[in-house]
Formats: C-alpha cells, sequence, structure tokens
C-alpha cells in the first residue's frame, strides 16, 4: 500500500479520508485547527507534527482524530522542544462514532522544555461512543535528563555539545516515525 503525504501550512485545516489507504500528515510550526474526519473502512492515518520554538514563538494548535466508519486507525504523535519566552496550547481530540467499532486510536504529545520561562498547555481528549474499540492519549512535559547530559559529557562532549545532541535526539523521533512510513522531509 503506498502512502499518501499531506503536508498542512494552512492555519485551519478540514480532511476527509473516505477511502482505504494509508496518509501521513505532517505539520510543524503553525497555529489552528487540523480536523481528519474517517468516512472510510481501512483507513490508516497518521499525524505528525513538530514545534521547534524559540524566542517569543506562541503557538495554539487543536487536532481532531473523528473515526465515523469502523475499522479505521488513526496515530498522531506531537513533538516541541521549548526555549527562551515560547509558548504551546495543544488540545487534541480523538472521538469514535457509535458505528465506528473495531476502530483504533492513538494521541501522544512530548514537550521538551529548555527553559524556565516556557509555557506548556498540553490536553487531550477522548470521547468514545462505540463498544470494542482501543484508544489511548497521553501527554508529558519535563526538562532535559541530567542523566542522558552526564552520559554525554562524560563521553566527552562539553555540556552546550550534550545539550544540542540530546535535543536533535529527542526531535529525531519525528523523523524516525515519518522514515518509518516510508516519508522523508
Amino acid at each position: 500500500m503506498n502512502t499518501k503525504l499531506i503536508q498542512i501550512t494552512n492555519n485551519d485545516t478540514n480532511l476527509i479520508f473516505d477511502k482505504p489507504g494509508k496518509f501521513v500528515v505532517f505539520f510543524n510550526n503553525i497555529s489552528g485547527t487540523i480536523s481528519c474526519t474517517i468516512l472510510s473502512e481501512k483507513v490508516e492515518l497518521y499525524m505528525i507534527g513538530l514545534y521547534d520554538m524559540k524566542k517569543k514563538d506562541q503557538y495554539s494548535v487543536h487536532t481532531e482524530q473523528i473515526h465515523v466508519f469502523p475499522r479505521s486507525f488513526s496515530d498522531l504523535l506531537l513533538v516541541s522542544t521549548l526555549q527562551d519566552n515560547s509558548a504551546l496550547s495543544f488540545s487534541g481530540l480523538i472521538r469514535i462514532e457509535k458505528n465506528a467499532y473495531y476502530s483504533h486510536a492513538y494521541q501522544k504529545n512530548k514537550n521538551l522544555i529548555l527553559s524556565k520561562n516556557v509555557f506548556v498547555d498540553s490536553c487531550p481528549k477522548l470521547e468514545i461512543q462505540a463498544k470494542d474499540v482501543y484508544c489511548t492519549h497521553g501527554s508529558t512535559s519535563g526538562p532535559l535528563s541530567e542523566e542522558q547530559l552526564t552520559y554525554l559529557h562524560m563521553r566527552g562532549l562539553k555540556k552546550n555539545e550534550a545539550r544540542k545532541i540530546a535535543i536533535e535526539g529527542f526531535k529525531q523521533q519525528v523523523y524516525d516515525r515519518l522514515s518509518s512510513l516510508g516519508i522523508s522531509i
């Protein structure tokens, strides 16, 4: 099955998936709503977002994974790095309609806090109206691991180099996910 890439550059986007297939929706550093409605069985949808925020960057993003038909799949991964005085507000909704049984939906938001003056508000939500579905959601926010930085420093890297490598490694999970889906950006 070929994977179709859809890159989002607009602030508000409504996508309809009404034919079976494998789709990747990629977005980065945009505000607005990205709504994906699944109107067919055998849709495999991956939503992947990357936010690399500095200075006074501010983004507010709302995502929707709406399953209307049964036997569909969606997976959201939103990764952000925040430093200086940047701010991110994320809200994500997985909605499984009454007849969308046997659907699988996932939602994960991971935020790396690199300065004490950043602001993160993350609110993942589930609305499940069908039986026999599998859904998970979650959000994590925190600083770089001191253990990881110490490990890199002990291997001969200066502290600034270790920090830079750790940040790039955190963002690499987005590129690894895209690569595993046959997409390069």
